[in-house]
């Protein structure tokens, strides 16, 4: 019996050692992940400017922005301190200054306790800086400033939803390892790995096409969503090797979220504006791509994955479109790149918060990002006419174009769009209470064709569709042939061919000068120039029936982008053929004549490609069981996928 007790101790001081021994594998784990913050140069700068106090004169601590707030640079400079200490440590040769100022820094904080107007600064942002300076500070942080700190981290308690949840749920994970609560830790950690699904439908977080859901049926990769891959790499790495470490599955999750979703929307070392959610400031492109990029080295330095990401990872071809998010997405290898970013009645297209994209209202509603690597987009915002988004059919008055207005959405449920992983399409019928149209964007690789039918409008203003707005450093050149049809545009890598309008063309180049705070109520209205290169037809005040059709070629391929419209039964059915497919948008159901004069119908509306002996498909509307369609007098029926996967492309093959 006294064996057995003895051995029942042993067993215990072993579970406890061993508890003991992932806590504190888990501090090292995250002092060394946090160690990464700020540079030598920038703790140098913060050492030496830092008041007796603690604090730093330039840092405004009243502030009550909700977006930007001035006193997180307090923090940041914290850390930035604490982690320069920690590497030197790390090297033997540690410098005193730095740990004492950055211990400073925090008793000034722990004592003026600074609370900004928007909770996330009191729930997360704050909390998180503080666990990262007091992690790298270890031992070297006193035990007195420690407790002065725990009511402020208290504050900060698990809940909420998809990214949130993941960050409250790391700050508990993290207290837990400081003040050795395992409970804590176990916590945080099961939420942290509940939250790292594919979302139920409806719900918020990664969506089983792979993009990423915020704040209701939004897409966000490059805000959330790039910082729930940022976080949930990081807590791979922090608990890993420990009983607390996430399942070999969740890793494979996050690695598909990456390859199928954020890779996509990363070209010419800068992500996709269109996919930046509301955080589009000066810098953000291009900062947001270097977030990705080496969140994703780091993840494979965690799976033990030798593969170092270079830009030739981003220089893919291939076609795809996120049903969840009504996002399109086609890529010609490192030589060009285009996006359509739409909107239903099932997605919230753009987002205000914070004083953040203030002039954002048109940006999902059709916005047509394209870029050929000489930066066309970098930084656009400032300089942007924001009622003339590229590929946008849009008013021309001064209503205001801050995202508040839910009325002012597509009303519309009929957007899809279709690809073969190749090539694709998308279309959309759309109506937010100002103008409604019938819109398509055809993509044969280096080139787009975009059609637009039934444009109406009561609004007594012109009523623009827009071509294209970005940067340039050319002129421009302007080759007419008689008629509006044909009229050529060339900027740049890209010509721009009118095929048919009502409208008027106007093209043309012009020096401008803008500013951020326009776009972000916190930032600067220091002047920011730039030469603007614009492309657009004017349909006119109080349009009915208005049409357009244009063709965007990338100019070093243009020999490649033969595609053509075709005769179609209805203007509502937008149809084109290229060397090797044929593409149809029946927004009513109806007839597409073919090249070799065979007829195409379709039953019911539809989107609809011809291509490598197969029939595709896909139902815009998500409501259709089947679709049924004749080519040259045969009959085909097509199932369509319902519930979750409604919306997809599906196919069949073509006997001809």
């Amino acid at each position: 019996m006294r064996l057995f007790g003895v051995m029942l101790i042993m067993v215990l001081l072993t579970n406890l050692f061993a508890a003991d021994a992932d806590l504190r594998k888990i501090r090292e784990q995250a002092a060394a992940w946090f160690s990464g913050s700020g540079t030598a140069s920038e703790a140098r700068r913060a050492l030496e400017t830092q008041q007796p106090d603690g604090s730093w004169r330039d840092v405004n601590y009243a502030d009550r922005n909700r977006g930007h707030w001035a006193p997180r640079r307090h923090l940041s400079r914290a850390v930035v301190l604490a982690a320069e200490y920690r590497r030197g440590r790390e090297k033997g040769a540690a410098d005193a200054k730095l740990r004492d100022a950055a211990v400073k820094a925090l008793g000034f904080w722990a004592a003026r306790d600074c609370t900004s107007p928007n909770w996330w600064h009191q729930s997360i942002g704050t909390p998180m800086e503080l666990c990262s300076a007091i992690l790298l500070l270890g031992d070297g942080l006193p035990s007195e400033v420690l407790a002065e700190l725990r009511p402020i981290l208290d504050r900060s308690e698990p809940g909420m939803t998809a990214q949130n949840r993941v960050w409250l749920a790391g700050i508990q994970l993290l207290k837990g390892a400081i003040f050795e609560q395992p409970e804590w830790v176990r916590e945080g950690a099961d939420a942290v790995s509940a939250e790292l699904h594919v979302a139920a439908p409806g719900m918020e977080g990664i969506q089983p096409d792979w993009s990423f859901h915020q704040h209701g049926p939004q897409l966000q990769f490059g805000n959330y969503g790039l910082a729930y891959f940022s976080e949930m790499t990081k807590w791979l790495a922090i608990l890993h090797g420990t009983r607390f470490a996430l399942p070999e599955e969740k890793a494979e999750i996050l690695t598909s979220y990456y390859r199928h979703g954020l890779r996509w929307v990363l070209f010419d070392r800068q992500m996709d504006f269109s996919a930046c959610g509301r955080q589009i400031n000066g810098g953000q492109v291009r900062a947001k791509y270097r977030s990705v990029t080496g969140t994703a080295a780091r993840l494979n330095r965690v799976l033990g994955v030798r593969h170092r990401v270079t830009e030739n990872d981003f220089r893919f071809s291939g076609s795809r479109y996120f049903p969840d998010s009504d996002f399109y997405v086609q890529r010609n290898g490192g030589d060009c790149y285009w996006s359509v970013k739409m909107s239903s009645s099932r997605t919230v297209p753009s987002e205000t918060v914070n004083s953040e994209n203030l002039l954002g209202r048109l940006t999902g509603h059709g916005a047509t990002m394209f870029m050929s690597g000489r930066g066309e987009l970098v930084d656009i915002g400032a300089l942007w006419e924001w009622r003339q988004i590229p590929g946008v059919t849009s008013v021309q008055d001064d209503s205001p174009l801050v995202c508040k207005n839910p009325g002012l959405r597509n009303k519309c449920g009929w957007v899809g769009g279709l690809s073969d992983d190749e090539i694709g399409f998308c279309a959309m019928d759309f109506d937010n209470g100002e103008v409604a149209a019938k819109k398509s964007f055809f993509f044969f690789g280096p080139g787009m064709i975009a059609v637009g039918s039934d444009i109406r409008s009561g609004v007594d203003a012109p009523v623009v569709t827009t071509i294209a707005q970005m940067r340039t450093d050319e002129e421009v050149a302007v080759h007419r042939f008689g008629d509006l049809e044909g009229t050529e545009v060339a900027n740049g890598a890209f010509l721009y061919r009118i095929l048919k309008t009502d409208g008027k063309l106007s093209a043309g180049s012009e020096e401008r000068t803008g500013n951020w705070k326009r776009v972000t109520e916190a930032l600067s209205d220091a002047p920011v120039r730039g030469r603007i290169f614009t492309c657009a037809i004017n349909h006119g005040r109080k349009p009915e029936n208005a049409f357009y059709a244009y063709q965007v070629v990338y100019l070093p391929q243009a020999a490649e982008c033969s595609a053509k419209l075709l005769e179609t039964g209805s203007e509502s059915i937008h149809a084109v053929a290229g060397k090797d497919a044929v593409m149809a948008a029946f927004h009513e159901a109806g007839t597409v004549t073919l090249p070799d004069g065979t007829v195409l119908e379709a039953k019911q509306p539809a989107l609809v490609m011809l291509r490598n002996g197969r029939i595709y498909a896909a139902d815009p509307d998500r409501k259709r069981k089947i679709l049924d369609v004749v080519l040259a007098g045969r009959k085909y029926r097509l199932p369509f996928p319902q519930g979750a996967k409604a919306g997809r492309t599906v196919s069949v093959p073509a006997e001809r």
